[in-house]
């Protein structure tokens, strides 16, 4: 704390005894160490060994630098020399106005001079003082002015009590005020605090602003005028934080070591004609720190520390820490300084603090610290704690008034900014109003239709028709169409996901020998994991997150998704996604896990959210770098999809192709394939494609069943036979369960049974689908004839291996009426038709 503590008196008064005695040893500086470092000892006219003298005017210069610079931390000090005279007590004076230090001169004078010999005679060497020095220095004493406070010595022990009194922080009762309300930092931003206090401060209310009240935001000056408004006050304390710091050397005309104080802050206030004159008495009223107690309406009565940093405990000798720690805090910036208080204060004591909050705690951030420090320049939200008759309440309110990311990075001020996507630069156009230029298209298009919202119904979804995907009539407006939400009055894109993509072997673009000749190296291979896909994006008009399925706002698999949120990343975390994907522009795309409400074909032992990728909110896709991704998955606390292979060229393409499409043993969904232009394209894995198969003989049999009607399914696959004969075995009841559950039932554990090799050349029905394949070439298939020889296809697992191996499917799956056989055609023979 910023208290000085000067001594002065002869040789042996007592002096270092009293500094000692006090504790306060460990804050002394004192010439005569000085003296010790200096030189070594030397020997006296007495016979004896001193402490030299002959480097006094280094001795005293390095004093009072050493001086300054502990001042300037605000720590306590206690000078022990014998200071004879007022010139020689005179630098204190300069020294602590610049640094807003209280000062006290404990005057030894008084000591009489036998006593001082005598105390004297009983020190060993070097600290021995010649009988004469003692004399004269006594002399001079008794003659010299004090220009400072003074505490006399006096014989009973008054001064000691005096000191301590000085020393002192008193713990101060505050119940006869109705509320004490905490007001976390302000960071400048004023449009906030005014919302928060709605009119004046009442009299009856006390008032603490636990610091930081400029900087980052833009209002500075009108936090600092509102400051200087009330500072007077007794129901009002500011206390010192570390900003505060800067606020204090432009008040005293010291130079800026603030990049953001000097070009945002300092601007703004000298506009404001705020200047250091003006802004010097408010420095004077900061204080470290405020202890109090607060009986409430039940006659509980609470012990509140409330500091600008956190403390780990509450210190029974407030003044035994400096400002500077007060200020900036004990540790490092992302101690966990709530938990560690609740572990280490004495019983009894709450802790009220702003500055930190790396893990982005809610307001209570533990049983007895509340965390004040809430973004509030960022748009976070300005935070409050209030202790009224009731007990304790919190409140925080939305910042509207911001600095834009923007000016943040041209400042070179974001956090995390390699967690942030390439196109948050300095120039980044201000939320453009891309929608607008869309959405006429959009509107106009035949295939595609609009969804309004249900419970935000200024934002619309707009999707693809069946007719668009059963026709196979795509392009450039309709790919888009997918997980795509609008503002269409305000023209913003609110979240998007993907461009469509397609299947290997589902159009000629995607045609194996077509991607080896048009594929641009290397080409990156991701993990595709066996979920739904979700979508996080960014609502302006009601500064929220907007949580989405593939095309609805409003729906079951919206909900699991913001469950799985607000469950990973906490009340703070989703502050921070929804601040991140503001202020980038942007929505999160998840791969979402819901083995319990949502069963695929892949086990999951448990929920699970995959960050997928960061995808601009703009018209033409982009998405953020793998590397700053994973970024962000650390910064989050999420799992960011993974990079499985990275292919160099056509050779290495084929390669992991016919690995990925023959290999049984695989038990994952498949695999996204991207090249280095971003053209994109799916893997199912035999594994999954044999299980989707089985899932859906499952519903056949159950089918059946209920019917009475035969199976009517191609069963010369053995490992279809066996699993279709293990279902009749099973109860009506258990064919309810979902694929996994009957899939470990009837595998128990044994390894997934190897597909019988294929002879589609010895096969009848293979050969004739071939037949039928060039008849049909070039010409458009009718429904009656996809149905007639899709049903032939699927009597036959040869026929099936020969038809999955050629692109014509597709057309033939498509053309084919809607209807259980087009669907089983589908699964068989990897077609999407989602």
């Amino acid at each position: 704390m910023r208290k000085l503590l000067i001594t002065r008196g002869a040789q042996g008064a007592g002096k270092t005894h009293f500094a000692h005695a006090l504790g306060l040893a460990p804050y002394v500086v004192s010439a005569d160490a000085i003296r010790q470092v200096t030189a070594a000892p030397v020997l006296t006219v007495s016979g004896r060994y001193g402490t030299s003298q002959e480097h006094d005017g280094r001795v005293w210069k390095q004093l009072l630098e050493n001086l300054d610079e502990r001042m300037s931390r605000g720590e306590l000090i206690v000078v022990d020399a014998t200071h004879p005279n007022g010139k020689a007590l005179a630098p204190y004076r300069k020294l602590a106005a610049l640094h807003r230090y209280e000062v006290r001169c404990v005057d030894f004078a008084e000591v009489p001079l036998e006593r001082c010999l005598a105390q004297n005679r009983e020190r060993d060497d070097p600290w021995f003082v010649p009988e004469h020095v003692i004399r004269r220095t006594w002399e001079a004493c008794r003659e010299g002015e004090v220009t400072l406070p003074r505490i006399a010595w006096r014989e009973d022990g008054g001064h000691v009590d005096e000191v301590r009194a000085f020393l002192d922080e008193p713990i101060v009762d505050l119940s006869t005020y109705e509320a004490v309300v905490h007001i976390g930092d302000l960071q400048g931003c004023y449009s906030v605090l005014r919302t928060l206090l709605d009119g004046e401060l009442r009299d009856n209310v006390f008032y603490v602003f636990v610091g930081d009240l400029c900087d980052r935001g833009d209002e500075n000056a009108e936090v600092v005028r509102f400051a200087l408004e009330h500072m007077a006050k007794e129901n009002v304390v500011f206390l010192f934080g570390n900003h505060e710091e800067h606020l204090h050397r432009y008040a005293k005309g010291r130079p800026c070591v603030s990049s953001e104080f000097e070009l945002r802050t300092l601007p703004q206030l000298e506009a404001a004609g705020l200047t250091p004159e003006a802004i010097d008495p408010l420095c004077e009223r900061f204080r470290d720190v405020l202890r109090y107690t607060y009986t409430d309406g039940g006659g509980v009565t609470h012990r509140v520390m409330a500091c600008h940093a956190g403390m780990s405990t509450v210190p029974d000798e407030p003044w035994r820490v400096s400002s500077r720690q007060w200020a900036s805090g004990v540790g490092f910036y992302a101690e966990p300084i709530d938990r560690i208080f609740d572990a280490r204060a004495p019983e009894g004591w709450v802790q009220v603090h702003g500055h930190r909050n790396v893990e982005c705690l809610p307001i209570r951030a533990s049983e007895r610290s509340f965390n004040l420090e809430g973004k509030v320049e960022f748009g976070g939200e300005l935070r409050v704690c209030v202790l009224d008759r009731a007990g304790w309440h919190t409140r925080a309110v939305r910042n509207h008034v911001y600095r834009p990311v923007q000016k943040v990075v041209a400042a070179g001020k974001l956090r995390h900014a390699k967690s942030y996507p390439q196109w948050v630069t300095a120039d980044m156009e201000d939320a453009p109003a891309e929608g607008a230029r869309m959405l006429e298209a959009l509107r106009a298009h035949p295939l595609i239709f609009e969804r309004p919202s249900k419970t935000l119904p200024h934002v619309s979804a707009f999707n693809f028709t069946r007719e668009a995907f059963f026709d196979k009539r795509w392009d450039q407006t309709n790919l888009r169409a997918r997980g795509l939400f609008l503002d269409p009055e305000k023209g913003r894109i609110v979240a998007r996901s993907y461009d469509k993509f397609f299947n290997l072997g589902e159009r000629p673009e995607t045609f194996l020998r077509n991607l080896l000749e048009s594929t641009r190296y290397p080409v990156d291979v991701w993990l595709k994991e066996n979920g739904y896909l979700g979508i996080v994006g960014f609502d302006d008009r009601t500064q929220e997150l907007v949580v989405a399925s593939k095309s609805r706002l409003e729906s079951d698999f919206a909900g699991w998704l913001r469950e799985q949120l607000e469950s990973s990343l906490g009340e703070g975390g989703m502050k921070t996604l929804r601040r991140y994907l503001r202020d980038a522009q942007a929505s999160a795309v998840f791969e979402v896990l819901e083995p319990e409400n949502d069963p695929h074909i892949v086990p999951y032992p448990e929920r699970g959210l995959v960050l997928l990728d960061v995808i601009r909110r703009a018209e033409r896709f982009e998405r953020m770098d793998y590397e700053r991704l994973q970024n962000l998955g650390k910064w989050l606390g999420l799992p960011v999809k993974e990079r499985v292979a990275r292919l160099p060229n056509a050779k290495a393409l084929e390669r992991f192709v016919t690995r990925a499409t023959e290999d049984e043993g695989l038990a994952i969904e498949g695999y996204v394939l991207e090249d280095a232009a971003g053209f994109q394209v799916k893997i199912k894995v035999p594994y999954y494609q044999f299980w989707k198969r089985m899932r859906g003989l499952v519903a056949r049999v159950a089918k059946c069943r209920r019917t009475n009607t035969p199976l009517g399914r191609d069963l010369s696959d053995p490992r279809v036979a066996a699993f279709v004969a293990w279902l009749e075995t099973l109860p009506d009841e258990l064919l309810e369960q979902d694929i996994i559950t009957l899939r470990e039932q009837y595998l128990g554990g044994a390894p997934m049974p190897a597909r019988p090799d294929a002879k589609p050349e010895d096969d009848p029905a293979a050969r004739g689908v071939l037949r039928a394949l060039e008849q049909l070439a070039g010409q458009d298939i009718k429904p009656a004839t996809a149905e007639k020889l899709l049903a032939k296809v699927l009597a036959s697992d040869p026929a099936v291996h020969v038809l999955r191996g050629r692109p014509e499917r597709v057309d033939l799956v498509l053309a084919c009426p809607e209807g259980e056989l087009r669907a089983e055609a589908a699964e068989r023979l990897n077609v999407d038709i989602a």
